[in-house]
């Protein structure tokens, strides 16, 4: 892979693996969420 290509390729990586880190934190808190729900409903 020339350089050029990988200039091009890396930022497009960069925003797949925030989406993907992002996903994985966003699930983490909304469990949470629902956790606190859940305990606020089984009072």
């Amino acid at each position: 892979m020339d350089k050029y290509s990988l200039i091009s390729v890396a930022p497009s990586l960069v925003i797949v693996a925030a989406m993907i880190i992002g996903t994985v934190v966003a699930v983490g808190a909304l469990k949470k969420v629902i956790a606190k729900d859940a305990a606020k409903a089984g009072q």
